[in-house]
């Protein structure tokens, strides 16, 4: 397996506007046949902050998702709404529970 973490932080004209974003890059992850888990979190006490965690069948699952349209269009947005380029940390699964 193959996980994400992603940290974004919006700028704060834009956290609502990146939330909706986030939740439809979920929805769209869901329909993606590699997505084994697909999460979206905001940080107690971090206004305008959220955390993705990301967990794919393998690599190629993972270029699947990185390559698809909406993330695409996602990617050229952060530029203008987030405060920071997003922190990614690429994980390789050293062991799991059962995910779903």
């Amino acid at each position: 397996m193959y996980g994400l973490i992603v940290e974004l932080a919006a700028k704060p004209a834009f956290d609502g506007n990146l939330e909706a974003l986030l939740r439809e890059l979920a929805a769209a992850a869901a329909l993606e046949e590699g997505t084994l888990f697909y999460a979206v979190h905001r940080p107690v006490g971090q206004d305008n902050a959220f955390v993705l965690y990301e967990l794919y069948r393998d690599r190629t699952a993972w270029d699947v998702h990185v390559s698809s349209e909406i993330l695409q269009q996602a990617l050229q947005r952060f530029d203008d709404w987030l405060v920071v380029p997003p922190k990614i940390t690429y994980c390789e699964a050293v062991t799991t529970t059962p995910v779903g």
